[in-house]
């Protein structure tokens, strides 16, 4: 709440006239921000309970949540990390970007047999089974 009633402050938040920018009386129109300028989220302290809100995280903190490994595979610009639960494996593909690796896929599969395992199934399992840090 404490949030939303500082967005509801008093800020007028309308656009200037043509050709200026708030606080400007040359008229000369300054630059605009870049979103690069803008500061990044930060990234929350526990693992999301959706499987798919993994994708595009970053390796680094995709380790931190999930783990070690107990398979790393590189491909050119991709790795797949394998994290392991008591009945399945979840594949994780990550591709290199110029901030690091960032996921890019997931999938499950049985440690035995044939048959399908969904990756929330699987990713629920290897983090029931992690240690407190």
């Amino acid at each position: 709440m404490l949030v939303l009633s500082a967005c509801a402050g008093g800020a007028d938040y309308s656009a200037p006239p043509q050709g200026t920018q708030p606080g400007s009386s040359t008229g000369a129109a300054a630059p605009a921000p870049s979103v690069a300028a803008l500061p990044s989220p930060a990234t929350p302290v526990n693992p999301p309970p959706d499987v798919q809100q993994l994708v595009g995280l970053k390796g680094e903190v995709l380790r931190k949540w999930m783990g070690d490994t107990v398979f790393v595979r590189h491909d050119g610009i991709a790795e797949i990390w394998r994290f392991a639960a008591d009945t399945c494996f979840l594949d994780v593909f990550l591709y290199r970007e110029p901030d690091g690796l960032r996921v890019a896929h997931l999938d499950a599969r049985a440690r035995q047999g044939t048959q399908s395992v969904l990756p929330q199934t699987c990713y629920g399992q290897i983090l029931a089974h992690q240690r407190p840090s």
